[in-house]
Formats: C-alpha cells, sequence, structure tokens
C-alpha cells in the first residue's frame, strides 16, 4: 500500500469523529443541524422529570447542542444519556460511546466506548453495529479483528447503513481481512456517496483522481465535482486535493489564486491528518508565487533596458 494511500485511511479514521458527534440523535431527527425552538426545549426538559428514558434522551440532546434556549452543556447531556442508557435506551448507549471515544466532555476511553457501542449493536441498533464494526476495524479499545468487522458492518449494511457500505468499501480498497477488490469498493462507495456520504465521496473521489485502481478509470471532473462536494462541508482532505488539482491544472485551469484559496481552507480545517500537508503546500505555492514574479519583473527591467517592447518578455513561450 502506497504512503498517499495510507495517509488516505488514517483521514478516513481521523476526520470521523466530529462528524459522528454531530449526527448524534439522528436516530430520533434531533441532530446539530436540527433547529428547536425555545417552547418547544421548555416542554422537553419538562417532560424529562419524569425519568421515561426516551425523555431523557431528548434533554440530553437538547443540551448537547444548546437548543431550545438550553445553554449547551455535553457534561448535562452525558448525565442525561447515562440515565437513558442504564434504562436499556440503545441510541444514548450510541451517544455515550461516540463522546466518550471521541473525549467530549468526558475523558478519553476507548474500552468504554467499545462496551457502549457492543451493547447497543447486542440491542439491534443500527449505530452501534456499525461503530462496533468500525472499532474492530481501526483496533480502538480493542485488538484489531477484520472478521468480526465485517460481520458487524454486514449486519448494519442489511439495515441501510451507508456509514457500513462506506467501510465495507475501506477493507475491500485495502483488502482488510478480505480479498482487495477496488471493484466491489467502487460499488459500496458509490452507493454510499449517492446518499450523501462524505467520507465514501472522498473516496470515490481519490480513486477517480488517481485512477490507479481496476474498474475505475482517471476521471478528473468527477473526482472535482465530488472534492468540491466535500470542501462545501469543511473536509480538509477535499480543500487540499482541490488546491493540487487548481495549482497542477488536473481537471481544471492552473490558477494559483484558487490553489491558495483551497490550501487555506484546508489549514483552517483543523484536520490533524492533512494540516501540515497543506500548511506545506501553501508555504511552497506562496514561494513559487513570489520566485515567479522577482524573475517577471527582472525580465521587464532588462528589456526595458534594451528598449524593447514589454510583449518580448513572453516571446519565448511562443
Amino acid at each position: 500500500m502506497s504512503y498517499t494511500r495510507l495517509l488516505v485511511l488514517a483521514l478516513a479514521l481521523t476526520t470521523i469523529q466530529a462528524g459522528l458527534i454531530d449526527a448524534i440523535g439522528r436516530d430520533v431527527g434531533l441532530t446539530r443541524s436540527q433547529e428547536v425552538d425555545a417552547q418547544q426545549g421548555a416542554r422537553m426538559l419538562k417532560d424529562a422529570n419524569d425519568g421515561r428514558p426516551d425523555n431523557l434522551y431528548f434533554a440530553a440532546l437538547l443540551h448537547l447542542y444548546g437548543k431550545g434556549g438550553v445553554a449547551e452543556s455535553p457534561k448535562q447531556a452525558i448525565a442525561h444519556f447515562r440515565r437513558a442508557a442504564e434504562q436499556g435506551h440503545a441510541g444514548a448507549m450510541v451517544a455515550l460511546g461516540t463522546l466518550t471515544r471521541a473525549g467530549h466532555g468526558i475523558s478519553t476511553d476507548e474500552k468504554a466506548a467499545l462496551a457502549w457501542f457492543k451493547e447497543a449493536a447486542r440491542r439491534g441498533h443500527v449505530d452501534g453495529m456499525w461503530l462496533l464494526g468500525q472499532a474492530l476495524l481501526q483496533g480502538s479499545g480493542i485488538a484489531a479483528d477484520f472478521h468480526q468487522a465485517k460481520d458487524w458492518l454486514a449486519l448494519a449494511a442489511n439495515q441501510q447503513s451507508y456509514d457500513a457500505l462506506h467501510w465495507l468499501g475501506v477493507m475491500h480498497e485495502y483488502g482488510l481481512g478480505v480479498l482487495l477488490d477496488t471493484r466491489k469498493a467502487r460499488e459500496f462507495y458509490d452507493v454510499a456517496a449517492k446518499n450523501g456520504h462524505a467520507l465514501a465521496e472522498y473516496h470515490l473521489a481519490l480513486m477517480h483522481a488517481y485512477g490507479d485502481r481496476p474498474g475505475t478509470p482517471q476521471d478528473l471532473p468527477r473526482a472535482l465535482t465530488l472534492f468540491q462536494k466535500g470542501a462545501a462541508r469543511n473536509h480538509g482532505g477535499s480543500s487540499f486535493n482541490l488546491g493540487r488539482m487548481a495549482m497542477y491544472g488536473q481537471g481544471t485551469p492552473v490558477d494559483y489564486d484558487v490553489a491558495r484559496y483551497w490550501f487555506s481552507r484546508a489549514v483552517a480545517a483543523n484536520d490533524p491528518a492533512v494540516g501540515d500537508a497543506a500548511r506545506t503546500a501553501l508555504l511552497e505555492l506562496e514561494a513559487g508565487i513570489k520566485e515567479a514574479s522577482e524573475v517577471e519583473d527582472d525580465l521587464f527591467e532588462e528589456f526595458d533596458r534594451r528598449n524593447l517592447p514589454p510583449e518580448s518578455a513572453y516571446a519565448w513561450i511562443d
């Protein structure tokens, strides 16, 4: 496996956390992107006083995201999630596992996170299933076990989990516990990407950009479109690759200003897997632009000295 592809896999594994936190509550339609007015929030908090797990779960989501006139408080959210989980609420278990693995409002503990994912999966929660599979694939809180990972991911995929399809794609693209099969990987990515899965779109974009995977010829316009979709979600890797394409004229005209913009966006995304590469690319681009500008200035000065027309400075291009 090439260094570039290893970087890609690391990127997928490290960028998953923030997006998962913002998706907690999608099983009940209340994520960070959903709005809740103050009146509705007050009613939900009042309902939680009865101690029922479903009501505690909604109250926890309000505290997690700062919705419905409730101040954002991950610690208070965790307290409510825990009370709900102790009563068997599988969604709360997934939330606790996600927050514990990311260290959001609680100390990072991969083993404790794994235990929550296992219990949620045992209760049939689809997010618990694929998160358990992903943890087994990554070796998070447990020794990596590709075969068990595949089994849990397949169970979740059968329940239309596009997260699970994406990770099955990763396994087949890199031959992790299965025969390396990039055609099959692309099929998984395609289905997940068509349903808006950001990481599947990114992997698919890379396959089209490099064109080094059997069954996926290079298609730079397609790669460009997919990277643009990822960059619109502030995905660092997508912004970085858009910068490279603009700098080298891959699927788009060479445009150093556009390249500078996308490298800067990649740096601002604070993605540890791509941040250093984006900063280096930005510095090299700025240095190259400065050097080219200085050469151009020297040429014009020389032609001024010789009383030659300015357009002569570009005669070598023809």
